[in-house]
């Protein structure tokens, strides 16, 4: 009996398999293709410069990793995503005003790392008027392969000249 009952089990699985994948061809599916993380987070950076160049402290926070870390020269690090977007909120209040970014390189590090380097120019309000803080960075960042998912910084390392 208890053949009797696997053997119809299989025919109705095997049946209704057959009759949902006749339903969904294989031509309709829509399967996701490898995405450069060179170029993922290119972008990205692009779109970090042109967020804080908005002074939105909060779309900042979207690109980092939960865990992240700032570390910014001088200054003790900020550990996970709500300290590093209540850094850049008291630094966008205390008059910095535009950031302009140099990217060096981009390598990948691992399957899903890629570390950028390169040059920043931070202009920054002040009662004696703006000045220009030159540096160098180095970000850390977390990518998925196929793009589903959009890069994430883990480390973000500012060093000013």
């Amino acid at each position: 009996m208890l053949t009797l009952l696997n053997n119809q089990f299989f025919k109705l699985t095997a049946s209704f398999f057959l009759l949902f994948s006749s339903y969904v061809s294989a031509s309709q599916q829509i399967w996701p293709t490898f995405q450069d993380p060179v170029a993922q987070v290119r972008s990205a950076s692009t779109a970090f410069q042109s967020t804080f160049n908005q002074k939105d402290a909060d779309g900042l926070g979207v690109f980092y990793a939960k865990t992240a870390t700032l570390k910014l020269d001088q200054s003790l690090p900020a550990h996970y995503r709500s300290n590093i977007v209540e850094a850049w909120r008291a630094g966008f209040e205390q008059g910095v005003e535009h950031l302009q970014l140099e990217i060096i390189e981009i390598k990948r590090t691992g399957f899903r790392k890629v570390v950028e380097a390169g040059n920043y120019v931070l202009t920054i309000n002040t009662p004696n008027g703006p000045i220009e803080q030159t540096g160098t960075y180095t970000v850390g960042w977390r990518v998925h392969p196929f793009g589903v998912k959009p890069p994430k910084i883990i480390f973000d390392f500012v060093n000013a000249n």
